[in-house]
């Protein structure tokens, strides 16, 4: 059957080959751009992780060492993929500035929208407005309720800014590589210069996000021990004082509560001078901490303007659709007289 209907099996397999041809060349055009950094953390967190995966837990906070734990093990190493695919952190990126080679600045926003233009969203808005004057009409108007104090305190996203989100989150996708250690900011546009500066944008932002996560407990404790070491200050230097006077308006006194009153000054003296040492100790320690447990990130892949594309393939959908033309038209030629003849006796029955 096959052979006898080849002539069918080549025409139908042409004019879907043509239909390939006609989507490869309308697909639109997607350059993708990439960049490879590494965390480095310190000697002491290296020593005591395992692998690709240990540095990147020591960068987040896990000590992956049986043997010892640490107070601030309360992030995860997966935190990278959660931080991309927040709203919060989207919402900040299409504030970011692009450029266009012709010297244009936009925000990415701007972008995105420019971009979205279509019959697809007139659609869209068409419907809105009929629900807005139907449906709408018996709800709650979203300034009202977005004034209510009740509800102050949640973020509210309009309709427009999670579309644009959502089609954002399309635009790149960050990789960890857990065995070795390394991470990945991928993105895609249509435009091969917006798509590089979307490298540069969420590798930036990723990075800040990962350091203020990684540095929020230490920093917290290095403002604490600064506000004390601060306040003990101010107490120690009145006390310091009221020793000098003590000492000057008693100078030729030596009775023995003048120098039991001397003997509990500079008791005290002594005790609020230790305080300040230790205070000052720590307060030295946590900055150290923080200089020492503020990642840095070393950049082994640097982004560039891609020249290729890398979307669409189109040799590939070209001969994808010229296989469904041959699957179809052979499927049609077996299926074609058994379903006939079901066909047939349905209609005598």
């Amino acid at each position: 059957k096959v052979w006898v209907g080849k002539k069918l099996i080549i025409k139908i397999t042409m004019l879907f080959f043509v239909i390939g041809c006609i989507v490869a060349l309308l697909s639109p055009v997607i350059y993708t751009s990439q960049t490879t950094f590494i965390p480095q953390v310190s000697e002491d967190q290296m020593s005591s992780s395992k692998g690709g995966l240990g540095s990147l837990a020591s960068l987040a906070g896990i000590n992956l060492n049986q043997g010892s734990s640490t107070s601030d093990s309360y992030l995860s190493p997966l935190l990278y993929s959660k931080i991309a695919n927040s709203d919060e952190f989207s919402l900040k990126l299409i504030e970011e500035e692009l450029i266009s080679l012709n010297g244009d600045k936009f925000t990415l926003k701007e972008y995105m929208l420019s971009d979205t233009k279509s019959d697809t969203n007139s659609s869209l808005n068409l419907i809105g407005f009929i629900k807005k004057y139907t449906i709408g009409l018996f709800l709650k108007n979203d300034n009202e309720l977005k004034n209510n104090e009740i509800i102050k305190g949640y973020n509210f996203i309009s309709q427009e800014e999670f579309n644009l989100v959502n089609n954002f989150k399309q635009k790149f996708s960050i990789v960890l590589n857990d065995k070795d250690g390394y991470i990945e900011v991928i993105a895609s546009d249509k435009d091969a210069f917006i798509s590089t500066q979307l490298v540069k944008i969420v590798t930036k932002n990723l990075q800040s996000r990962i350091i203020e996560l990684r540095t929020n407990k230490i920093k917290e404790r290095l403002e604490y021990s600064k506000n004390q070491y601060e306040l003990k200050q101010i107490e120690f230097n009145i006390l310091q004082n009221n020793v000098a006077d003590f000492k000057d308006s008693n100078k030729n006194i030596s009775t023995a509560r003048f120098m039991s009153e001397l003997q509990k000054l500079e008791s005290e003296y002594q005790l609020q001078q230790n305080i300040l040492m230790t205070l000052a100790s720590e307060f030295n320690n946590n900055k150290i901490k923080l200089n020492k447990d503020t990642p840095i990130f070393s950049v082994i892949d640097e982004v560039s303007v891609p020249n290729e594309r890398s979307e669409p393939k189109r040799s590939l959908i070209a001969l994808i659709y010229m296989f469904l033309g041959v699957v179809l038209s052979i499927g049609y030629l077996l299926v074609k007289d058994p379903l006939a003849e079901i066909i047939k006796n349905i209609k005598e029955a």
